[in-house]
């Protein structure tokens, strides 16, 4: 790469500012063959003093931030020494510097890059001689966590015997981090696992530790550098004189730690440029709180504030009912996204990532040659069950659908997949959580329609509660093995003893014998084996409900969780328990019962046992494979040069939690699963968290281009489902059943 002293550029460009302004836009003009327009331009322009950038989805936010920063340099001749732009991801930090540098025909100009944690530690390292050894590792907070648990009194042990497993720590670290990034007292924080006073002792500890071996957790970074801002003036001076812009990208996601450090950084100058979208804000929790957004504008008044209000991504018919859906929450700016593109316009292709979207196009005109089955694994279409998608808006880019059931919504969601495919376009569902699209996927590969997961979720069949339930069809259907009874024996509680299991198969008589003396477990025992006996003469689904209903399994679930008084437990004394730790009962028996609910509802498709062990091991094997093929995938494309928005539209379908979906777009995007429980979650019990699940939504919306599918199931009248609220607030209004 040719790399020449930004100062040969200022040396070219002795003409007056206003003469500059003038050939950057002419220029500008000429290589977007489009120019920005005014909302974009106004930004881009902007010179000194703070500004915060509202930035709808798909209006170009990245282009006008990397455009900003060529203003800056060409027409204003600031050092690029002397510029600092800060994101959240490293692929965006990636992204961003390699469109920079694009843009300035790859000639080198020293503009910093980075993600917070990139900054922050490059500044903790530089004055307080920190080095990559000082950052904690995942295995050494582990660590100090359970050192931590030991200064607690041993009635806490009791209390909380059984439950401590590395879900319960890794709940307890998020804690930690959380209360880090939001600069709350512990003392003031309501914990879902331990009392107030227990976790303040976690805490303090956890931090002493982290003090006496001289090591800085990732959420510390951002204290760190607001305690050596304030304690040390000369250092805060020298950061502020090296960091004359600063830009900020994703905004909205910022926590107050890292907000505070900020405005240190920028100092008397103010030279503070924010863009973000708070309706997109959808971290809160790690910390995240799209209120910063307001209290930016109260802490710098006469900040500039653009608003980029047109959304070059969406047909107008996704853009309008997203619309519909934002627009219900109270806390935010009040804004209106309209359509940049009519049904052919392409414009956001050529307006604002050309260096991308050429390889993108060429992908988009190829059309996929992977074979994509038409039928469904089941032989029954979707005309069968007498479901169709109905628009939901008038240019029809949006679609809803109700179903009976979630294997009727999978396949219908899966054979519309197919048609993408065939049709050329690129395509992810989008998921609340990752448990959520498990269906899709058994049906995705039933009919080998290629897809990848973002991230490997936790193989459902590997809860303890699958696991549990098959040990008891295992041990009723394939001979009475020792160790598929030593996990069932006293689930429920049956007062057995692995000492009175001496051989590899378990014998009733034996047993009996064994406890000869004890009338009570004669009776026990002869109930056990009556049950078993009956299980191996059901079928899968009618085994598995009686294990739960019949045999008591869902009763101890829920006496394990805490919900129920155990052997020896008063109510009074359960109700005793922290308020987070009973929280943190219910959310386990909600999980154990979906876990149950969902290996019961696999069951139904087997006829036998057999058959569903092996699609188990299949399963498993196809979610390597998919990794391994998505990882392949991005390597190629990580050699090859391709760009995140091209790699998106390569013949497969993603698989991809809200969350992950994030700065993502597809031609087509489903929104499986829209039922009240899921979307919003049913933990979401106030008007924040709620409307945090609102921005999510939008999110997962406003990641489609062309066509968004909505559907929900009905349910029976047994186990009715309910049609999400959001689908109401988008305008929808379900048909009478």
């Amino acid at each position: 790469m040719q790399r020449k002293s930004w100062k040969s550029l200022e040396k070219r460009n002795l003409c007056p500012e206003s003469a500059r302004e003038s050939n950057f836009w002419s220029r500008h003009k000429q290589e977007y063959f489009l120019q920005a327009n005014k909302q974009q331009q106004r930004a881009i322009a902007h010179n000194t003093g703070p500004a915060l950038i509202l930035a709808g989805p798909g209006s170009g936010k990245t282009f006008t931030t990397v455009e900003r920063v060529r203003y800056l340099i060409e027409v204003h001749h600031a050092d690029p020494s002397h510029i600092l732009v800060i994101t959240f991801t490293k692929a965006a930090a990636r992204q961003m510097r390699d469109r920079f540098f694009a843009r300035m025909d790859n000639q080198f100009f020293p503009v910093t890059f980075g993600t917070f944690h990139a900054v922050f530690f490059h500044i903790l390292k530089t004055s307080c001689h920190y080095n990559g050894s000082s950052i904690l590792k995942e295995k050494e907070k582990r660590e100090y966590l359970r050192a931590a648990l030991l200064t607690l009194p041993k009635k806490f042990y009791a209390q909380n015997d059984g439950k401590m497993d590395q879900e319960w720590e890794q709940g307890l670290l998020s804690e930690i981090g959380f209360i880090k990034n939001i600069g709350k007292l512990p003392a003031d924080f309501t914990s879902e696992y331990v009392s107030r006073q227990e976790f303040m002792r976690i805490f303090v500890s956890f931090q002493k530790q982290l003090a006496q071996e001289k090591k800085l957790d990732l959420d510390d970074f951002a204290a760190a550098v607001c305690h050596l801002f304030r304690t040390n003036p000369a250092e805060l001076a020298r950061w502020q004189r090296e960091y004359s812009y600063l830009l900020v990208d994703e905004f909205q996601d910022i926590n107050a730690a890292q907000y505070e450090a900020v405005k240190l950084l920028c100092g008397g100058k103010r030279n503070l440029f924010v863009v973000g979208d708070d309706d997109q804000a959808i971290y809160g929790f790690r910390g995240s709180d799209p209120a910063i957004m307001r209290q930016f504008l109260k802490d710098f008044p006469e900040a500039k504030q653009i608003f980029l209000s047109v959304n070059y991504r969406s047909r107008a018919g996704i853009v309008e009912t997203a619309g519909k859906l934002i627009g219900q929450n109270r806390e935010r700016f009040p804004k209106q996204i309209v359509a940049g593109q009519s049904t052919s316009d392409e414009r956001q292709d050529v307006c604002f990532v050309p260096e991308a979207t050429q390889g993108a196009r060429r992908m988009q005109g190829e059309k996929s040659t992977l074979p994509i089955p038409t039928g469904t694994a089941s032989g029954i279409s979707t005309a069968a069950f007498g479901t169709s998608w109905l628009p939901l808006s008038t240019d029809r880019s949006v679609l809803v659908c109700g179903f009976q059931d979630r294997r009727q919504e999978a396949e219908t969601v899966a054979d519309e997949i197919g048609k993408t495919f065939r049709q050329g376009k690129s395509c992810a569902a989008i998921f609340r959580t990752n448990a959520d699209a498990v269906w899709l996927a058994t049906a995705l590969k039933c009919r080998k329609i290629p897809f990848r997961w973002k991230e490997k979720p936790k193989n459902p069949y590997e809860t303890p509660v699958c696991q549990d339930l098959l040990a008891y069809l295992q041990f009723a259907m394939e001979g009475r093995k020792r160790k598929d009874f030593l996990r069932i024996m006293n689930r429920p509680c049956r007062y057995l003893s692995r000492q009175m299991l001496p051989d590899a198969e378990i014998s009733f008589s034996a047993l009996r014998r064994a406890y000869a003396q004890k009338p009570y477990m004669q009776e026990i025992l002869h109930r056990l084996e009556a049950d078993i006996s009956r299980l191996a003469k059901m079928d899968l689904y009618a085994a598995v409900h009686y294990i739960r209903r019949g045999m008591g399994y869902d009763a101890w679930l829920k006496e394990n969780a805490g919900q129920t008084p155990s052997a020896g437990e008063s109510r009074q004394g359960q109700e005793r328990a922290p308020a987070g730790a009973r929280v943190h009962a219910a959310g386990k028996l909600e999980r154990d019962l979906e876990a149950a609910d969902f290996f019961q509802e696999q069951a139904r498709e087997f006829q036998s046992l057999t058959e569903l062990e092996e699609a188990m091991t299949a399963y498993e094997d196809q979610m390597d494979q998919n990794m391994a093929d998505a990882a392949d995938t991005a390597a190629c494309t990580a050699a090859s040069g391709t760009t995140d928005a091209a790699f998106t539209t390569l013949p497969i379908a993603e698989l991809v939690t809200m969350h992950g979906s994030k700065g993502l777009e597809y031609d087509a995007v489903f929104l499986p699963c829209c039922m009240e429980g899921v979307v919003p979650h049913k933990k979401s019990k106030n008007q924040a968290a709620l409307e945090e699940e609102r921005r999510m939504f939008y999110v997962g919306m406003t990641r489609a281009k062309k066509e968004l599918y909505l559907s929900y199931t009905k349910g029976t009248k047994e186990t009715p489902g309910f049609a999400s609220r959001f689908l109401a607030e988008c305008g929808w209004k379900e048909p009478k059943r």
